[in-house]
């Protein structure tokens, strides 16, 4: 972290916790309940996209729209509870139901946003990767509360803490020609990791003990 002294940080605030146990990110917008299987073979995230907010509620514009990724290993499966799912699988623009489930296998590209005037209630299933990192508690924890302490703070993320966050968790953005795994490692692991000394877990967002 030899460049630390050049790294931008918001004040980092701890995402409150509802009385229902979800995690509220982006001043309530998007509340969040996570869950591991007891043997760490699978990680769910159900997540509630307010309709009535810019931050989860205008389509693939909203704050909270994941950029157009894949993942390394893991096999990610989405499922609607409520409301409408847009998403898009490998360039193919489609939309889920309740009751929906979309698999998408490591490599695919993709990406989903709320899909109507109502809120969205669905979960995101992650199995498998052997070399530990991938799509979990902490990682959720991490890159939303980043993102919704940058918009209470009024500041633009940092491009090298978010691929920070995204190679610790074996995510890659799509990129012409495979860029995506390239800028994680240049941006995210030398640049934000090595010189800058951004994390990938901040203790304003570790789970109660």
């Amino acid at each position: 972290m030899a460049l630390s002294f050049l790294r931008s940080q918001p004040l980092l605030a701890a995402p409150p916790p509802g009385p229902d146990g979800s995690l509220s990110f982006f001043d309530g917008a998007l509340l969040v309940w996570n869950t591991t299987a007891p043997d760490g073979s699978s990680f769910t995230s159900r997540q509630l996209f307010k309709a009535n907010s810019p931050h989860t509620g205008r389509g693939r514009e909203s704050t909270a729209t994941p950029p157009e990724h894949w993942h390394l290993e893991q096999v990610e499966t989405l499922e609607v509870l409520e409301g409408t799912m847009t998403y898009l699988l490998d360039g193919v623009e489609s939309t889920a139901k309740p009751g929906d489930k979309v698999v998408v296998q490591p490599g695919q590209v993709h990406t989903f946003w709320s899909g109507s005037d109502q809120d969205l209630l669905m979960q995101a299933t992650t199995t498998g990767g052997a070399s530990g990192a991938g799509f979990d508690d902490s990682f959720v924890r991490n890159f939303y509360g980043y993102l919704s302490s940058c918009v209470a703070a009024g500041v633009a993320p940092s491009p090298f803490q978010v691929f920070r966050f995204l190679d610790s968790a074996g995510v890659a953005v799509a990129a012409p020609l495979g860029l995506g795994r390239v800028m994680n490692v240049a941006l995210g692991s030398i640049g934000g990791g090595l010189l800058l000394g951004y994390r990938t877990e901040y203790p304003e967002f570790a789970a109660a003990k």
